[in-house]
């Protein structure tokens, strides 16, 4: 019995590296094995066709590939980026579906981790972490962002990972399975701040008209409901003084490719709330296994010269669709923001994994971090806001 995998010496996990393969070459194997996986949007082919066809030629995305025996059991995408430790020592990285670049990874995946079939995630986890250090030699970081689900097996990496660094922010979502079988509606159970503020600001929003949530029913909508999103989300942001998700060009193109290609499975909607002929919030979310996952946001705050909240009301009008609609969760997905914990019944956590090969350039930067953290005066606890969705 092999302890890296808790499978018989005789059905051992073999991990492979290679150059990935086009898309249109990759998509049957990916699909072929999501059928025998844990329903993942951000794992899916939808997403990770997606990521491939707009990522740049030079990026070179590199395909991990486990197989029990003769069947494939895993795969991921590992992209190759030259890094410098300490500003000037050199260093090569892998990232797991990202690039490393925040102009490319600014489309934000969540949820990542190894396509995996079902049962067999801890032991194929175990199998390339040990394994893939030898098919990359030259590698000595392996980045692993925005993991959540078993991310914390992480943190017990074998050799000959020598130290595993971690990033981690909350993640807020509300059970709808148990709130259906009570019979009750979804603003009955947030607190009772929360409450009076969605009906305070409903009510000044029906003094504007009737006041609808509806959801885009073909693409060229959805494009336009992206449009206006995209509006009320750069002013809210750059009136912070934050650039917001679209003032990187990118952004917006691979959504709009995702969009169509999400489309006809029915992993995607985009909502519109309106008071009469005004627009309150706009919503873009993914929809997999039953589960509502709210991905961006634009909210009209200018609306009323009065106290509103755009946005706890579309979210509020839209956790309640999810509820009538059958859907088991409302996923919020990580970051802090204010509206995320009024409304959420649950947190977990998401994180990003830096795995390290031991080296002199990691010995250097970890005394050079010994260093600057004894001269260096601790910091407030209160953190600035993450980039909003």
């Amino acid at each position: 019995m092999s302890r890296a995998t808790g499978l018989p010496d005789s059905l051992q996990l073999q991990v492979s590296l290679t150059a990935c393969p086009a898309p249109q070459d990759l998509a049957p194997q990916w699909r072929e094995l999501q059928a025998q996986a844990e329903p993942n949007f951000f794992t899916g082919w939808t997403w990770i066709g997606c990521w491939l066809d707009h990522l740049d030629p030079a990026h070179q995305p590199a395909l991990v590939r486990v197989h029990l025996g003769e069947e494939l059991v895993g795969l991921a995408v590992l992209v190759p980026q030259r890094a410098r430790r300490l500003r000037w020592w050199p260093s090569h990285a892998l990232h797991l579906h990202a690039t490393g670049q925040r102009e490319w990874d600014d489309i934000t995946v969540e949820h990542n981790g190894w396509l995996v079939r079902r049962g067999l995630e801890e032991q194929a986890q175990a199998a390339v972490a040990s394994q893939l250090w030898a098919l990359a030699p030259s590698v000595d970081q392996v980045c692993l962002p925005g993991v959540a689900a078993g991310h914390e097996r992480w943190r017990d990496a074998p050799p000959p990972v020598a130290c595993v660094r971690e990033m981690s922010e909350p993640a807020y979502r509300v059970d709808l399975s148990p709130l259906r079988a009570s019979g009750r509606a979804f603003l009955d159970t947030v607190g009772p701040q929360t409450r009076a503020a969605v009906r305070r600001s409903l009510r000044l929003y029906q003094d504007l008209g009737e006041v609808l949530i509806s959801p885009a029913v073909d693409v060229p909508q959805a494009l336009q409901f992206l449009e206006r999103l995209k509006d009320f989300h750069q002013k809210t942001w750059t009136a912070r003084g934050q650039p917001g998700a679209f003032a990187n060009p990118l952004f917006e193109r691979f959504h709009q490719r995702l969009i169509a290609a999400a489309w006809p499975a029915g992993q995607v909607q985009l909502l519109r709330v309106t008071a009469g002929s005004a627009e309150v919030g706009y919503l873009y979310n993914f929809v997999e296994a039953g589960q509502m996952l709210a991905y961006q946001s634009g909210f009209h705050f200018g609306l009323t010269e009065r106290n509103h909240h755009p946005g706890l009301v579309t979210h509020a009008l839209a956790v309640q669709q999810a509820l009538e609609t059958g859907l088991d969760g409302y996923d919020f997905l990580a970051g802090q923001a204010r509206y995320k914990q009024q409304l959420s019944h649950q947190t977990y956590t998401t994180a990003t994994f830096t795995l390290h090969r031991p080296s002199l350039g990691l010995r250097l930067e970890q005394a050079w971090r010994r260093i600057r953290a004894r001269f260096t005066p601790p910091v407030s606890a209160s953190a600035p806001p993450s980039t909003p969705s």
